[in-house]
């Protein structure tokens, strides 16, 4: 069942890249790289199991995420590129401080429908810290690795990949360890990143295949 959910995720993740990347204007790639991150976030705390591995459930909407950031890139520039960047952690620090805020509400005696938002930011208050930082400073990442990479070797797909694979692990380990540190013991916090890593090297192959068949079905385009 849990393969079944990821496949159409992941089909619906492909489909909106190519929805957006269709659109001249930008503000296509802002909408989708905005709504993709705040899935991202609420798939961010929940870990599931794939034949025996256990995976962070978030790890195609982080495909993703750096897929829209790599087209807006490629449209625009550096420059703008860290407006979205920035964008983008001011809504994260927004809805951590919102929940920030929810968690002082105290409820009443009789209250049995509403949520105890206390509980619930005490018990993920390190994750809700842990995803604004790693996704930020994995953002930024991009923009330095990726030219690093296409300096060196300018071919789309390699450069895609090699970025994508350093990226991911760099944000994993950001993650995991300031989420799980002294909260789950080295030896599982470590199999936790191993088994998602796996995955996203399996995920960025694929989507930096696909990035490339729609970045180059662009420019057959043009000269014709």
């Amino acid at each position: 069942m849990n393969i079944l959910i990821y496949f159409c995720i992941l089909l619906l993740s492909l489909l909106t890249i190519y929805i957006a990347n269709k659109n001249k204007d930008k503000i296509g790639l802002i909408v989708s790289f905005v709504i993709m991150n705040l899935l991202s976030f609420i798939l961010a705390f929940k870990y599931i199991t794939i034949s025996n591995l256990t995976i962070n459930a978030n790890s195609i909407t982080y495909i993703t995420l750096l897929s829209i950031l790599y087209l807006y890139l490629e449209k625009t520039n550096k420059k703008e590129t860290k407006k979205l960047i920035n964008i983008n952690t001011t809504i994260n620090i927004f809805i951590v401080s919102l929940l920030a805020l929810m968690s002082l509400y105290i409820q009443s005696l009789d209250d049995t429908i509403g949520i105890n938002m206390k509980n619930l930011f005490l018990d993920n208050y390190r994750l809700l810290i842990a995803y604004p930082l790693s996704t930020t400073l994995s953002f930024y990442g991009i923009l330095w690795i990726y030219e690093k990479v296409k300096n060196i070797y300018d071919n789309m797909f390699i450069t895609n990949t090699v970025t994508f694979l350093l990226i991911g692990l760099i944000d994993l380990i950001i993650f995991t360890s300031i989420g799980y540190l002294f909260t789950l013991s080295i030896k599982t916090i470590i199999k936790l990143i191993l088994s998602t890593y796996m995955l996203k090297i399996l995920l960025t192959v694929i989507y930096s295949i696909f990035l490339m068949l729609i970045q180059n079905k662009k420019k057959v385009k043009k000269w014709i």
